[in-house]
């Protein structure tokens, strides 16, 4: 068997060696654009893996404290046995008063608050330091509260904090702003929150205008519809 060798006219002669040629000469002429490429290709990888793992831990760590705060949120009032340090006496946190412990608790809320702005973590930890703040006596429960009724990163937590902003007015005395902020949860086809619940703040609202009738009939219309026990011995008060 025989082989047939190509002469340097021939070689010269072929396109797909011109050609091959050309791409040689190209990447010598680019070779350093290419490796500079080549390497800010890598390392957008590598801080894209190394960003993604930050914020994984990032998001943990805001969990974390969330978990804190409300732990700190429930946590009982004991002024013989409390530390410094509420875990100083054990698993359950301690403090020496209510405004304490609301205290402290809002400092670990607010800083998840700046740390997670609108996340789910970021709005729970909201409503909680809007529900500090009123304990607190504080006028920006409002804001954080209202901002939380807004949010569409967790529904079931924005009718809570609407349901907290009723509360407060009741306890300020602006009956009219709870009823209408509880009627219209009540309309609302997407509120979860029990409605048996919402009928009595809403009685208690009509209670705060003096309107007793009204009253009086939410709390009718509620034990038709759910429990009876608890309710009957609000009607008869």
């Amino acid at each position: 068997m025989s082989t047939t060798k190509l002469t340097r006219k021939e070689i010269s002669a072929d396109p797909i060696h011109d050609a091959l040629i050309q791409v040689v000469d190209f990447l010598r002429s680019r070779a350093r654009i290419i490796a500079v490429a080549v390497a800010a290709v890598v390392l957008m990888a590598v801080l894209g893996y190394f960003g993604l793992n930050y914020l994984e831990a990032r998001g943990d760590r805001a969990q974390l404290e969330l978990a804190k705060g409300m732990d700190y949120y429930h946590g009982l009032i004991d002024a013989a046995k409390a530390k410094d340090d509420p875990y100083a006496s054990g698993p359950n946190p301690l403090f020496r008063s209510e405004a304490d412990k609301y205290r402290a608790a809002s400092q670990i809320f607010s800083s998840v608050v700046s740390s997670s702005g609108a996340s789910k973590v970021g709005v729970m930890a909201r409503y909680y330091l809007g529900l500090c703040q009123i304990r607190l006596g504080q006028k920006e429960a409002i804001a954080n509260l209202e901002a939380v009724s807004n949010n569409t990163a967790d529904r079931t937590v924005g009718y809570l904090a609407k349901k907290a902003l009723a509360g407060y007015y009741l306890e300020t005395g602006e009956g009219k702003k709870a009823q209408e902020i509880l009627q219209s949860m009540m309309k609302d086809p997407q509120c979860d929150l029990p409605r048996e619940d919402l009928q009595v703040d809403l009685s208690r609202a009509y209670s705060a205008q003096g309107n007793r009738e009204a009253a009086l009939n939410v709390l009718k219309e509620a034990q038709e519809t759910g429990r009876g026990g608890m309710l009957q011995s609000l009607i008869f008060r």
